[in-house]
């Protein structure tokens, strides 16, 4: 996949994995965008156009979402008039896109503004192929992997990063060692908050840590995720990575 461009991304099965669909979640993204003031570029398709707006609030209750008014008049009334509107904008270089059919024209804290439906799905696509996060410390994602074919033996390893293509654990090799090039099945991956999932690891590289010369990092990639869990998946990304951003907000008042 290559870099993604501020245009709308068409409808494709290969996207279909960077959907968000539960509503916590998209309210999370939705109020992300309003806090940090992205500017969202909304394409209408009442004659060919975009307007300029961005997110005021987002009222989960009531299903909507308030947007300010755009500045160009002619781009609010053709805006008003649409019944297919596309909006896209980038959240720390990830592209938010999804898709409104009626925009009202409303009033937020005595100014124009327009609201639309809460989505029902939000599309989620970092610059790169997969976005990445580091389960917090307090609470590790733990994977457990077979010590061998058939074995009922298990060997917990620390999760240091993971996405929906694949994740990074933490070995010993003394103790337990993953070959490169090795497709292990029947693993475990346990996501706190959310549950665990069966996957299968294809161990593509293991790097020593440059604090401690006895360790290393596994990199592996996921083969064949059941669609289930690869939701159950990006689910608890988005959690881990809504929650970095609570802290990472808190230091910033701090």
């Amino acid at each position: 996949m290559g870099m993604t461009t501020p245009y709308p991304e068409p409808d494709s099965p290969e996207l279909e994995r960077f959907n968000v669909y539960a509503k916590v979640e998209i309210v999370s993204l939705l109020k992300q965008l309003s806090e940090e003031g992205v500017l969202m570029t909304a394409y209408f398709d009442a004659e060919p156009g975009f307007a300029v707006t961005m997110v005021l609030a987002v009222n989960a209750d009531f299903e909507e979402v308030i947007f300010d008014a755009a500045a160009d008049a002619l781009a609010h009334k053709r805006l008003l008039a649409s019944r297919h509107i596309v909006f896209v904008g980038f959240l720390d270089h990830v592209k938010v896109q999804f898709v409104a059919h009626l925009a009202e024209a409303t009033q937020y804290q005595s100014r124009p503004a327009f609201r639309v439906r809460l989505p029902d799905s939000v599309l989620r696509l970092q610059r790169r192929d997969f976005f990445r996060v580091r389960p917090p410390l307090s609470k590790p994602a733990k994977c457990l992997v077979p010590h061998c074919e058939d074995s009922k033996q298990y060997e917990a390893l620390r999760v240091l990063d993971l996405s929906v293509g694949g994740l990074a654990v933490l070995t010993y090799p003394e103790k337990f060692e993953l070959p490169v090039g090795r497709v292990i099945e029947h693993c475990y991956l346990d996501l706190p908050g959310v549950g665990s999932i069966t996957v299968s690891l294809h161990v593509r590289h293991v790097d020593p840590l440059p604090k401690d010369d006895k360790a290393r990092r596994c990199g592996c990639e996921f083969v064949d995720m059941p669609p289930a869990a690869r939701v159950t998946l990006q689910r608890y990304i988005n959690q881990v990575d809504a929650e970095n951003r609570k802290v990472a907000a808190i230091k910033r008042v701090a």
